[in-house]
């Protein structure tokens, strides 16, 4: 589930709860007390607690009746003390107590509290202003729900009996609801909030302080660990795992521009020896030209030849490197073109077993594509690799008859070319290494010079023309270097297929 959703459902009980809780207390408390009190209300328990002043009408209603019928059948009764005092009884219980005027004078009083004032303001004899079954408010001192009904004592007098309902009774009972409420509803809001506050630390804020803490590593450099998280949604393991990417993503980056610095430090490092190499020897038959060690004409040439020869060499190398650094940044320009493959290799192969026969190594070639087979090359950036591999081939030979074969063979969407020798070989351990820039093993950089870009040119080339290279060898028996140019398929034919 998505986080937005959890956090909606997980805060709808917040929202509910105490709703609940409070409807659920005042109903509780609202049965309460009509337990409490008689159970002959003719309301219900809502009903009472919204409306009070009805309630405390109806709770002594029935007895107001009894003495309405008490009044008009036998009046006697309400100059009985006894009789009065059993009926004030059950009117205590109603927050209410009885009184008796006869005349101006109050000849019973069901309450010790009862307050002159109040009687003053009690309605004269034949009020007919309001429904005295419903009674009437009387107001200051207190509140109090009155309730009257007129009638003649034996002796011919004129009276009134009175149900004075204090309603400042129900006032505690009203607190006592809300309060309990309240509390209720105060209750649930902690415990929801501290909920709440444990969820959102467990689902929100300990993965977040565990990705700062992954940052923290990262901008300290260590970014062996990654940051691993059990709880939390969907978007939090997401974001987890798109910041473990990151820092994997990062290491690998930072590692490769180790590796990329220190192939930079190897490449100077071997370009100043290999610079040095031929250098040193330009220096030492100029000086021996100067200080007249080369007396004889033919010395002389040989000086000249050797230093011309060396020469060479130093150019040959800072091309090379020149080359290399255009590759490296992609800005040496390929023009592609079809090619026809066997009249391409065919001029090549003349060349190439012309300079071999000068070296005196044996030369051997196989085509075995058919006559218009075609590729997508240029064709001087690959008769540079073709080059770089024969020159290898030569300088890594120490066998007295050397060999140098190419193999041209043709598959479905591609030509495989396979260069051989029997030279020196490259061991195991060194194998997987030899198209690195400036990688050359110990054997090779004792038998031969060079500035170890020949092979790592050969793959820049080859993979900007979509192809793959690579190579077998075994130790002290030869290398062969393979590599792959894409086919132009026929159209025709394809639409065929």
């Amino acid at each position: 589930m998505k986080a937005v959703n959890r956090v909606r459902l997980i805060y709808l009980p917040a929202i509910i709860l105490p709703i609940f809780v409070m409807v659920v207390s005042i109903m509780a408390l609202l049965v309460g007390y009509t337990r409490i009190n008689d159970a002959d209300f003719s309301t219900e328990g809502l009903e009472r607690f919204i409306n009070p002043l009805e309630t405390m009408n109806d709770s002594t209603k029935e007895i107001y009746r009894e003495l309405e019928d008490t009044s008009l059948a036998s009046p006697l009764k309400l100059e009985d003390k006894s009789y009065l005092n059993d009926v004030n009884r059950r009117l205590e219980k109603k927050d209410s107590y009885l009184l008796i005027r006869k005349g101006d004078q109050i000849v019973y009083r069901g309450s010790k509290n009862s307050s002159q004032e109040l009687e003053e303001k009690l309605p004269e004899y034949g009020n007919d202003e309001s429904d005295q079954d419903r009674g009437f408010f009387v107001g200051k001192p207190g509140n109090y729900l009155v309730k009257q009904q007129d009638f003649v004592f034996q002796d011919g007098g004129k009276g009134s009996v009175f149900i004075l309902t204090d309603l400042g009774a129900v006032i505690p009972y009203y607190r006592s609801v809300l309060i309990q409420a309240c509390s209720a509803v105060v209750c649930v809001l902690i415990l929801t909030s501290a909920f709440l506050s444990w969820f959102m630390h467990r689902e929100f804020v300990n993965p977040i302080r565990q990705l700062k803490a992954g940052a923290e590593r990262i901008k300290d450099g260590n970014l062996d660990n990654d940051v691993v998280i059990d709880t939390g949604d969907e978007e939090i393991k997401e974001l987890c795992e798109s910041f473990n990417e990151m820092r994997a993503e990062l290491k690998d980056s930072i590692d490769a521009r180790m590796i990329y610095e220190k192939q930079n430090r190897d490449l100077i490092s071997n370009i100043s020896h290999d610079l040095k190499t031929p250098i040193t020897a330009i220096k030492g038959y100029v000086e021996g030209i100067m200080d007249g060690v080369a007396d004889t004409p033919e010395k002389m040439e040989r000086y000249i030849k050797t230093i011309y020869n060396k020469a060479n060499d130093l150019d040959a190398l800072i091309n090379e490197l020149s080359l290399y650094s255009k590759i490296d940044s992609n800005i040496i320009p390929y023009n592609f073109e079809q090619i026809n493959i066997n009249a391409y290799f065919k001029d090549c192969v003349d060349e190439i077993g012309a300079d071999l026969e000068q070296k005196g190594m044996m030369f051997s070639y196989r085509n075995y594509c058919s006559e218009n087979t075609k590729v997508t090359a240029d064709p001087e950036q690959l008769k540079r690799v073709i080059n770089n591999i024969i020159n290898n081939a030569c300088k890594y030979n120490n066998k007295a008859k050397g060999k140098v074969s190419i193999t041209l063979t043709e598959f479905d969407r591609k030509i495989q070319v396979e260069i051989k020798d029997n030279g020196i070989g490259i061991s195991k351990e060194d194998l997987p290494h030899i198209f690195r820039r400036t990688y050359r093993a110990d054997m090779s950089r004792n038998s031969a010079g060079g500035s170890g870009l020949g092979l790592s040119i050969c793959k820049k080339i080859i993979e900007e023309h979509g192809g793959e290279i690579w190579a077998e060898s075994k130790l002290r028996a030869g290398t062969t270097i393979f590599f792959t140019l894409n086919k132009v398929l026929d159209k025709s034919k394809e639409s065929k297929k």
